[in-house]
């Protein structure tokens, strides 16, 4: 394939990965780079992009609610393992495409992608350069308790995935200034993390200490971006973290019409 790479985007539902898939495509398009968006969603009714692969194509939530009589919880896990069947389907359509990179947005529920075998077929099998864009809620990433939490899912995603991972503190509109720098201190600073936390006693202090000291051992410290979409905020620093990754921080020739 002639693209860069793929870059998936994972989170809660609710984060915004929809949003931040068509603010960074249009960010990257004014920039004069071509971002091509990827729906992986079957749930989604609409989305805020144009998407030149679209999995509803094949089938949607509603259908296969449909077809096997299941609630919404079980006809998600179904197409989160549909998608692997559609492997080759996707693969040609990439094979089609000359971009800088493709957008992946991943189904709304992070456990569908992160925890489903399917998940990491799709990912070792599609392109051997990849990455994970990781949104992380602001609001529960404001407290340090919560952001603990928060790293704990990056961990697992980070276990089950060898890719490159970027975190990002997605909706910091929803957020004082103060809050947001606090946050960025956490993630590239557990030592201050650490000393956040309110003190807890017996097993519940044992468990938190022992937690901070395994994602220190996975090199979880690192530099958090934090964007707003509805304000376009640092998707600047989003794609000059790939770039470092995938072209040594080199501009990519774009791909567009200049005529």
């Amino acid at each position: 394939m002639e693209h860069t790479a793929l870059l998936y985007f994972v989170g809660p539902a609710g984060a915004g990965k929809s949003t931040l898939v068509a603010t960074l495509q249009e960010w990257m398009q004014h920039q004069r780079y071509d971002g091509v968006a990827v729906n992986l969603d079957p749930g989604a009714e609409v989305v805020p992009y144009q998407a030149a692969i679209d999995v509803r194509e094949k089938f949607t939530l509603k259908e296969i609610m449909n077809e096997y009589s299941l609630g919404p919880n079980g006809a998600q896990v179904v197409c989160a393992d549909l998608l692997a069947v559609e492997l080759d389907w996707i693969r040609g359509h990439l094979e089609e495409i000359n971009c800088d990179y493709f957008l992946v947005d991943t189904p709304g529920q992070t456990e569908l992608f992160l925890y489903r075998e399917a998940s990491k077929v799709f990912v070792e099998n599609l392109s051997d350069r990849s990455a994970m864009i990781l949104l992380l809620d602001p609001l529960l990433s404001r407290t340090p308790d919560g952001f603990v939490t928060q790293l704990l899912l990056a961990s697992a995603a980070h276990l089950r995935f060898q890719i490159p991972m970027f975190p990002v503190l997605t909706k910091c509109d929803l957020l004082e200034p103060k809050e947001v720098d606090n946050v960025r201190e956490w993630a590239i600073d557990l030592d201050k993390l650490a000393m956040s936390m309110p003190h807890l006693e017996g097993m519940s202090g044992v468990l938190s200490s022992e937690l901070l000291r395994v994602l220190q051992v996975l090199a979880l410290e690192s530099n958090l971006i934090a964007v707003s979409s509805k304000e376009g905020e640092g998707m600047d620093d989003l794609y000059s973290i790939i770039q470092s990754t995938f072209a040594g921080g080199d501009d990519l020739e774009a791909h567009v019409d200049t005529d």
